[in-house]
């Protein structure tokens, strides 16, 4: 009976609160400000690619915590942008949503 009518809803713990977690505001309050830089494409027109971190991966039933998630993991690395971001999501038989965000974390050369 559960693949017809589907199991009942659990409690999800990857529900929580944006505003609970100081990185994420953070990461927030960055990317509203125009300090962090979020490209699709590899480079940034105008500025040069001083270092590269890596591939960041953030992911979670609310977008908005996938997003900041990611952001605030690129800011942990001491990052200033992220480039070749990209999104996903997929859907659970019952209905849920499941966002991945990802994209490379770079550090960029200072702007004379």
């Amino acid at each position: 009976m559960a693949l017809i009518f589907g199991s009942p809803k659990r409690h999800n713990p990857a529900k929580e609160e944006l505003k609970n977690d100081q990185r994420m505001k953070l990461a927030k309050d960055m990317y509203m400000a125009g300090k962090m830089k979020i490209m699709t494409t590899e480079t940034i027109p105008g500025r040069e690619i001083h270092s590269a971190f890596g591939l960041i991966v953030c992911r979670s039933y609310v977008f908005d915590n996938a997003f900041y998630g990611l952001m605030a993991q690129a800011i942990d690395v001491n990052a200033d942008a992220i480039i070749g971001y990209r999104e996903t999501v997929s859907f659970h038989p019952e209905g849920d949503k499941y966002y991945s965000c990802y994209g490379t974390a770079v550090r960029m050369k200072r702007v004379k």
